[in-house]
């Protein structure tokens, strides 16, 4: 697949792309005829940090005489930001969803639930073809805008039938096998950790450089030996929250996403009085899957996406609402989920969960909640997305909190935040 530039048009996908997309879509190649095709940006702004983003629209004709109009979207190995590209095949980022798609979430298909991700098509060279999810009516959030009660639990919800997946899959596995089975025994090559370990240069980046900007900003900067803000117990408190995202021997496991921020999470609305209100909902980028207790998703989405206030004084409601439904999806398969995941044992890891919900939403914060059209003059620019993203991430957090008072607010209660829980309680 080569790629040229034609006015708005990306000379990408070749005819011969198409015709497997078509074919792996369900139409036989004896009873269609492409009439013309065309590839173009998905959008003029950044949709994802690591990725390009494209479009893919089909036209048709059928032996009946109808025509048709297809439209795809397609996630594909950065070709326009060397950096990007570079840090995707390191991570071997492609191919786990790859795998994902093509092998995992094929066995955890369960036809009583409602899907909680876009229908995956095929793969090509480097690139990965979807069901267009704008084409029928799915949409992410304006990322400033919070979510409220309708669209947290709406998302909880599309989260329960997910993580429910896989716990009916090793269930009926479990069965047929008659022993126990694992997902995480027999896929554990393809559920790595990702960035998120502790010698990753990344990872580093985003513990360093939050510490730089707690020291600069935060009303504990000038009070470091009285809260023990230092290296030490910082970058003990961020290695801390890594292990919570193992494979756990004390409580039950499921495929978890890991990078449930607001645009991997896309909503379609209903109409309700004069305004709207979300009704479904699905997950999309599984790149960074792996095995862990399913609480570590879930605080991962409410701290993500909830204004801490907000997310605090509502809780338990969320914590409650998530449980239920994971029951009810479980349910659909006759089992009950007090036999796998006791709720007690589930809010005890909900409040475990906490310290690596915090600070992957303090590796993320910093990078998302910047203007579209500034995210993508900065991280679209190979050698911009390099320094910051591998080299002094601390310099650019501290220039955007000097520049933005909303931006240098909203990071930086999310930092005070593991200080004021982690930092002044730690008792060595």
């Amino acid at each position: 697949m080569e790629i040229e530039q034609n006015g708005n048009h990306l000379q990408y996908i070749k005819e011969e792309d198409v015709k497997l997309i078509l074919r792996k879509y369900g139409y036989n190649k004896d009873e269609v005829v492409i009439d013309d095709f065309v590839t173009y940006n998905a959008s003029s702004k950044m949709l994802g940090f690591l990725a390009d983003y494209w479009k893919l629209k089909v036209n048709i004709s059928l032996k009946n005489g109808h025509r048709e109009v297809l439209s795809f979207f397609i996630k594909a190995v950065s070709k326009s930001n060397a950096a990007k590209a570079i840090m995707v095949r390191e991570l071997k980022l492609f191919q786990k969803e790859v795998f994902f798609y093509s092998i995992l979430k094929d066995r955890m298909d369960v036809s009583d639930l409602k899907p909680w991700c876009a229908k995956f098509i095929t793969s090509l060279d480097e690139a990965i073809v979807f069901e267009d999810l704008n084409a029928s009516q799915f949409r992410t959030r304006d990322k400033f805008q919070r979510f409220d009660v309708p669209h947290t639990l709406q998302a909880l919800e599309t989260l329960a039938r997910f993580h429910a997946s896989s716990i009916i899959l090793e269930e009926k596995k479990s069965k047929i096998l008659g022993r126990p089975y694992v997902i995480h025994e027999e896929y554990e090559q393809f559920l790595d950790k990702g960035g998120y370990y502790e010698d990753n240069i990344w990872f580093q980046q985003c513990r360093n450089g939050a510490l730089e900007a707690l020291k600069t900003f935060s009303k504990y900067g000038s009070e470091e030996n009285n809260i023990k803000l230092n290296e030490n117990n910082w970058n003990k408190i961020w290695g801390q929250s890594m292990s919570l995202s193992d494979f756990s021997n004390k409580y039950r496991n499921v495929i978890c996403h890991r990078d449930l921020w607001n645009n991997n999470i896309m909503f379609r609305y209903k109409k309700d009085g004069d305004g709207v209100t979300p009704d479904d909902c699905v997950l999309i980028d599984f790149q960074a899957v792996r095995c862990q207790p399913p609480a570590g998703d879930v605080m991962l989405l409410l701290y993500c996406n909830l204004d801490p206030k907000f997310r605090e004084e509502n809780m338990q409601i969320f914590l409650n609402h998530y449980y239920n439904e994971l029951k009810l999806s479980v349910a659909s398969c006759n089992i009950d989920i007090e036999d796998i995941v006791p709720k007690t044992e589930f809010l005890k890891s909900a409040e475990e969960q906490r310290l690596w919900a915090i600070i992957v939403f303090a590796c993320l914060l910093p990078q998302m909640w910047i203007d579209d059209d500034l995210i993508t003059e900065i991280f679209t620019d190979t050698s911009q997305f390099n320094e910051i993203l591998s080299n002094d991430k601390g310099t650019f957090i501290k220039k955007m909190m000097e520049v933005n008072q909303d931006y240098r607010e909203k990071v930086l209660e999310i930092f005070d935040e593991i200080v004021e829980t982690y930092c002044l309680n730690d008792s060595d």
